[in-house]
C-alpha cells in the first residue's frame, strides 16, 4: 500500500509557518515529486532533520501531488519550524548528500540567518 519514494525530489524552502498541526514549508518544486504521507530530510547547512508530509497545497487547494516547476505549500509534521529557514533544501529520505545539492542548485544558496 506504501508508494515507493521517488528517485529524486528537490524543494527549495522559501517560506517557514507554524500552523496548529505542523510546519507548512512553502518554495518551488525542482525536481521530481512527493505526495502525502512520504518522508522528507530537510538539509541545513550543517545538519539534516526528517519529517513526514501530512498534506500538499497548490493555490489554496490540498492536492495528492507535486511536479517539478510547481509552487507549493508542503506541511511537515513531526519536526518545528525552529528546525527549518529559507534557503533550506527538502529531499525525499535518503536522497542525496547536502553538499552535492547545494553544487546542483539552480538559483543562489541562501542559508537563513542563525
Amino acid at each position: 500500500m506504501e508508494e515507493s519514494q521517488p528517485s529524486e525530489f528537490q524543494f527549495e524552502i522559501e517560506q517557514v509557518f507554524l500552523v496548529d498541526n505542523g510546519t507548512a514549508i512553502s518554495g518551488l518544486v525542482e525536481l521530481g515529486s512527493i505526495i502525502p504521507g512520504q518522508t522528507v530530510d530537510i538539509h541545513g547547512l550543517h545538519s539534516k532533520r526528517h519529517g513526514r508530509i501530512e498534506a500538499i497545497v497548490v493555490d489554496g487547494d490540498r492536492v495528492e501531488g507535486v511536479e517539478p516547476g510547481q509552487i507549493c505549500t508542503l506541511l511537515v509534521v513531526e519536526l518545528t519550524a525552529g528546525h527549518i529557514g529559507p534557503g533550506m533544501l527538502a529531499t525525499h529520505a535518503g536522497g542525496e548528500r547536502h553538499k552535492e545539492l547545494r553544487a546542483r542548485m539552480p538559483r543562489e544558496y541562501s542559508p537563513a540567518a542563525a
